[in-house]
């Protein structure tokens, strides 16, 4: 990654400094033609992901793979019309068709600097020197353990020693380990485990990486979400990446924020989402790329737990089988995401995120296609069947998803406006609920 001091206050100026900042002739390719690229993704949505953070990005004409340069502007450079100043500015250019390849680099991009803290001190260095110290050292700590000798609590310990010997005596495939803020992982006792460990953590920490075998962290940063949903979701990320089965225990230790491990449960996958990987006869939805369908539950949660301008409220997703889907649908306001090319509105995108939270605010659904590409928002679902055993106090969105999943091969998630539970659904039927924190304390 190049790292330069922006000199410009303007956006336009400052993307060009980054553009120039690549030698573009080696590569065969106009830097005009670049930055004509990266104004044409502006123009489709802000880049600005987070506070004093924008990350430009566009796909060109170009046999290459990517390049990716941070600018630090201790002034500030005025990105949009109205907002705060944004100080630093990520680079990024893919070369055309490496689609997966661009959004798992936005990804990790906004994964580095998603800390406020750490921004502020990129802001502040005193160089850019600096500022690539403070990168390697990022780099570093998410790679080693911390030194700091921290004791861990008697019944942390136990509760995983008994978690070890359960999983031992049931041949689990795997153990979970669920951690909140304030918890420090049982290396000790878990060593014992010769098995698969699975660790579920709430943020970045500096004590996940251990150097133990077949040891798989996962950072699902929704603190909105009870501990056993954290845990489900954990699993479903696991899956997702081929580490469990649906059949099989996985035994699961959690615990309450800042408190001592208190719990061990037994559960098997397939008694959550089984349906979402596996593929039952005529209804199978495994051309739909697991990322996506996680995307959509993390934006879904997110929505659940900030809502909109300080006001709750609902939203649903239909993802997949778009052919059969759209023959259900009716769309009564004209479609935000008609004419933009596929990688311009891949959900999967981070610079997406605001847009897409901004559009939930519209009546109807969003339609989603399997590789992520947005294909409506604001889309009436107009399913002919009615879903008849829903649970008690579910509403005419979540009747809709339930019936437009039982008449295609799509899946469907919701957001409950009343109580910001998080909906999953698949051939009319639930597959998962994440519910708020709030409402439950598990």
């Amino acid at each position: 990654m190049r790292v330069i001091e922006l000199a410009s206050r303007v956006r336009t100026d400052a993307m060009r400094e980054l553009v120039d900042a690549v030698d573009w002739a080696q590569d065969g390719v106009l830097p005009g033609d670049v930055v004509q690229a990266l104004e044409e993704r502006e123009a489709t949505a802000q880049t600005v992901v987070d506070e004093g953070l924008a990350l430009p990005h566009a796909m060109i004409e170009w046999d290459g793979e990517f390049h990716i340069v941070l600018g630090r502007s201790q002034a500030g450079v005025e990105y949009a019309a109205k907002g705060d100043a944004v100080r630093i500015i990520v680079l990024l250019v893919v070369g055309n068709g490496r689609a997966q390849t661009h959004l798992e680099l936005l990804a990790a991009v906004a994964a580095l600097l998603q800390g406020h803290e750490f921004r502020q001190n990129l802001s502040a260095a005193e160089n850019v020197d600096v500022v690539r110290q403070l990168l390697a050292e990022s780099a570093v700590q998410l790679e080693k353990p911390e030194l700091t000798a921290v004791a861990i609590p008697r019944q942390s310990l136990m509760v995983a020693c008994h978690a070890v010997q359960l999983a031992e005596s049931l041949t689990a495939q795997a153990l979970l380990l669920a951690m909140d803020h304030g918890q420090r992982i049982p290396w000790e006792p878990l060593n014992a485990w010769p098995g698969r460990l699975l660790v579920i953590t709430a943020g970045s920490r500096h004590d996940t990486t251990h150097i133990r075998p077949d040891t798989h962290v996962f950072d699902i940063a929704h603190a909105s979400l009870s501990r056993m949903d954290r845990a489900n979701l954990g699993l479903l990320l696991a899956a997702a990446n081929g580490l469990v089965d649906h059949d099989r225990e996985v035994v699961c230790i959690t615990g309450s924020q800042e408190q001592p491990l208190d719990s061990i449960t037994v559960t098997r996958p397939a008694a959550h989402f089984a349906a979402v990987f596996s593929e039952p006869e005529g209804h199978t939805t495994s051309c739909i790329a697991p990322a996506v369908i996680l995307r959509v539950l993390s934006l879904a949660i997110e929505l659940a737990a900030e809502g909109r301008e300080a006001h709750p409220i609902g939203a649903a997703f239909v993802i997949g089988d778009t052919r059969q889907v759209i023959r259900h649908t009716q769309q009564l306001v004209l479609n935000p995401f008609h004419g933009f090319a596929r990688r311009l509105r891949n959900i999967q995108d981070p610079s997406l995120t605001e847009t897409v939270k901004e559009f939930a605010l519209i009546d109807g659904a969003f339609v989603v296609e399997a590789d992520g590409s947005i294909r409506s928002a604001g889309t009436y679902l107009t399913p002919t069947c009615r879903v008849k055993n829903l649970a008690g106090g579910l509403g005419s969105r979540h009747q809709a998803a339930a019936a437009i999943t039982a008449e295609t091969r799509a899946i469907a998630v919701t957001v409950s406006q009343s109580t910001g539970t998080v909906t999953l659904f698949q051939g009319g039927h639930v597959v998962l609920t994440l519910e708020r924190a709030a409402f439950t304390r598990w």
